[in-house]
């Protein structure tokens, strides 16, 4: 699992460059608000792994 957990971080970083070239402020504000809860969730169930 720990793997799977690394590899959704690694998609969020990509996201997230990916989300800086967009030219609508709002989309980008929206696809950070989303990378920043999927972000929180991976921290929550590292939490409850170890």
């Amino acid at each position: 699992m720990k793997i799977t957990l690394a590899n959704a971080e690694a998609v969020l970083d990509e996201v997230q460059r990916d989300a800086d070239k967009l030219h609508s402020r709002e989309l980008r504000r929206a696809i950070e608000n989303h990378i920043e809860a999927q972000r929180a969730a991976i921290r929550a169930l590292r939490r409850k792994m170890n």
